[in-house]
């Protein structure tokens, strides 16, 4: 199974970050994420993201920029 990279763009200056969090989809779609803090290396702010918040990205294809839009 494909592990998934997390990705977050920055709610002050919207700059998209790699969150460094890696799953695969069932654990991505079983997740609440409720509550994380994540800060932004370009401008240092620090959000609260939630679930619906992140993207995601198969990790092989973090070089390649396909991204992956929905989860199954």
């Amino acid at each position: 199974m494909a592990r998934l990279a997390l990705l977050i763009r920055c709610q002050v200056c919207g700059h998209e970050f790699d969150t460094g969090i890696r799953m695969d989809r069932r654990n991505f779609a079983r997740a609440t994420f409720a509550s994380n803090y994540h800060s932004c290396p370009r401008c240092g702010r620090r959000g609260i993201y939630h679930k619906e918040d992140f993207r995601v990205k198969e990790e092989g294809s973090l070089r390649t920029g396909r991204a992956v839009r929905g989860v199954d």
